[in-house]
């Protein structure tokens, strides 16, 4: 069977968006969305992140962070502080409760991961891992170009 690039992209992406619907399925009983969910990870790696930090890590447009900060702030899930140094800059921290709903969420993430890719043996894990590496730095080479 021949396939185009078209329907590899089209299969590339089908698989992406299934793999989002079914991370979003998992978090609903959390009442928080999977860009949520990547806030609270970064936020757990350090004690306090700054929201250009936090926007660069997530990937996301400044008002967007900012809109959802503000969201996740009246939920309980962080709290914010100025820098003392530097009135223009914002720390976010996790709050109380949103390091118990890491730690709840963490436990559904990796049934989440487990379940989702035992379809992979560990060879085709591997190789898929290393056809996706290799086809990853491809695109940032063309992105350059």
């Amino acid at each position: 069977m021949q396939i185009t690039a078209r329907e590899l992209y089209a299969l590339i992406r089908d698989v992406y968006h299934q793999l989002q619907n079914n991370l979003e399925n998992q978090l609903k009983q959390f009442d928080i969305s999977i860009v949520q969910f990547g806030v609270i990870q970064v936020l757990s790696e350090s004690e306090k992140t700054s929201m250009s930090e936090l926007k660069q890590k997530i990937g996301c447009a400044p008002s967007n962070v900012t809109t959802m900060i503000q969201r996740m702030k009246r939920d309980g899930f962080v709290t914010t502080t100025k820098n003392p140094a530097d009135q223009r800059e914002t720390f976010v921290y996790l709050t109380k409760k949103g390091k118990e709903t890491k730690e709840k969420v963490n436990v559904q993430y990796k049934a989440f991961l487990k379940e989702n890719f035992s379809y992979f043996d560990e060879e085709k894990f591997i190789t898929l891992s290393e056809i996706l590496e290799d086809y990853k730095r491809h695109l940032l080479n063309v992105e350059k170009k």
